[in-house]
């Protein structure tokens, strides 16, 4: 059985790879495991919300045959017998798959989302599910159906979204891992809120088939959307990411996906590229202070860093074609009237910009909600061609790090319209949309982006910063976190010794 140290279970110190590890060994069982998470989601869960579904008596059942089978010698998996929790915005048959929408509080899908099966094909057992906002569609985690998720470190903050339930579990050590969606930072910055890791990954190697939104029993796969993995330890990123972008399911014959290997294996080979200032978005200060401290580590450590903007471009060059883009795949599912009006409203928008504070390109948010084929067609070539010309970047570097975005978790505000919400930081009253540019780069380019905890502000609050690579280039961005999580881990013992 899993042992105690310092009056804890051991598992919260744990891994998932050191978890499975003990399942393989008969140090401990997939039911005691599962009675371990069952109980901290009874204990914890209640000050945060992140867990808004179980099916403990399934889960159980699961967990005794996956205790019978190994027992047998047989193998149900690499994940076999390790209990998890799913965001709900993932069909898991049995259970509620609201995304936060009071419409779909009685939808219980009977089959489970692409991901999700790759999961359980490999022997996770989900336990629960995880709180998102309405239609995964906010920065903060809160809907009509299940309420408000707060941040695990203080309560009266947000924990993020979209995965903001996910994170929070994460962290209070309710779950070992969770599958997470991102197009706007949502696996992203409830990760950075919260001080956990999360991946997105490099678009479309992970299916979303069965991720509301879109509309239950979708087919196609989305534009700029992604899944990856979130974790408590930078090194179980890498191990869910071999299991859900896995094409070996006869759905996927005639491609195979094969990531290549991480550029380098210590954190002193890795060319970094700095890029924490951007006079378009201004990161909070004490987040500035931290990633001051991280340079600083990185060199002690023989990092070669540079600081600066990728190709001298601002953020500005890719939050105006992703935010026009974003708006189009947002606008789905809306009136083609309210469409159409926000698109004829583009053009006051724009010039009220010249006369009153408005968010940032406010106007390609509103033009990109009518935009026609053709137009989207451009748009998506316009950032394809962006895309190219950033190769280049990463001939000279491996990874870029820049903040998720540019402030730390904030108050709960869930006042009706995201236009008039403002974030106050430094003093200054910062417009809402402003938390959406630091994270459009990666979403416009595709690219994978790992966001890893790298300290914490004079208030406790957790810091993360983003892990950008090139295309395809997952493991890359993966074990650079490993690698800030080893040097981290280093660099305490020392201190306390």
């Amino acid at each position: 059985m899993l042992s105690a140290k310092n009056g804890k279970p051991l598992y919260e110190q744990m891994s998932a790879l050191e978890q499975v590890r003990q399942l393989e060994t008969g140090e401990t069982t997939s039911r005691a495991l599962l009675e371990h998470y069952i109980q901290t989601v009874q204990d914890r869960n209640p000050a945060v919300n992140a867990v808004i579904a179980t099916q403990l008596d399934t889960a159980r059942r699961q967990a005794d045959a996956a205790d019978k089978a190994r027992k047998q010698g047989e193998s149900l998996g690499p994940l076999q017998g390790l209990p998890m929790t799913i965001k709900d915005s993932y069909e898991v048959p049995g259970m509620p798959c609201t995304s936060g929408n009071p419409d779909f509080k009685d939808y219980y899908p009977t089959g489970s989302a692409k991901a999700v099966q790759r999961l359980t094909d490999a022997g996770a057992i989900v336990f629960g599910k995880t709180n998102v906002p309405l239609m995964t569609a906010d920065i903060q985690t809160y809907n009509r159906v299940y309420g408000t998720t707060s941040n695990p470190v203080n309560p009266a903050r947000t924990a993020g979204g979209s995965s903001g339930g996910a994170a929070a579990a994460l962290a209070l050590g309710m779950t070992p891992l969770e599958l997470g969606s991102d197009i706007g930072g949502s696996i992203r910055i409830p990760a950075h809120f919260c001080g956990v890791y999360g991946h997105k990954s490099t678009h479309g190697i992970i299916p979303l088939r069965g991720h509301v939104p879109g509309n239950p029993g979708d087919v196609r796969e989305p534009e700029l959307a992604v899944a990856g993995p979130m974790a408590r330890h930078a090194e179980d990123l890498s191990f869910m990411l071999d299991i859900i972008a896995d094409s070996s399911s006869t759905a996927d014959r005639g491609w195979q996906l094969r990531l290549p290997r991480p550029r380098h294996e210590q954190l002193r080979q890795f060319r970094v590229l700095m890029w924490i200032e951007d006079e378009a978005c201004p990161i909070e200060n004490q987040m500035r202070a931290v990633y001051q401290k991280l340079k600083i580590q990185l060199e002690q450590a023989g990092v070669d860093v540079t600081v600066g903007a990728p190709l001298g471009k601002g953020l500005t060059e890719f939050y105006a074609p992703y935010a026009q883009q974003l708006s189009s795949k947002m606008m789905t599912f809306s009136p083609a009237i309210q469409r159409g009006l926000m698109r004829a409203a583009a053009p006051l928008i724009k010039g009220l910009g010249k006369m009153a504070p408005l968010p940032a390109h406010a106007d390609s948010f509103y033009r990109g909600a009518g935009l026609s084929h053709a137009q989207w067609l451009n748009s998506v070539e316009q950032s394809m061609r962006l895309q190219e010309a950033f190769q280049t970047v990463f001939d000279q570097y491996d990874v870029i790090l820049a903040p998720p975005t540019f402030c730390t978790a904030f108050a709960h505000d869930h006042s009706r319209f995201l236009a008039s919400r403002k974030v106050q930081v430094d003093g200054i009253n910062r417009h809402y949309a402003d938390l959406f540019m630091w994270i459009a780069p990666a979403t416009l380019l595709g690219l994978p982006s790992t966001c890893a905890p790298v300290g914490k502000t004079d208030q406790g609050m957790p810091v993360g910063v983003q892990i950008i690579g090139a295309p395809y280039m997952d493991k890359t961005t993966i074990r650079f976190a490993e690698c800030l999580a080893a040097q981290s881990a280093t660099t305490t013992a020392a201190n306390a010794a």
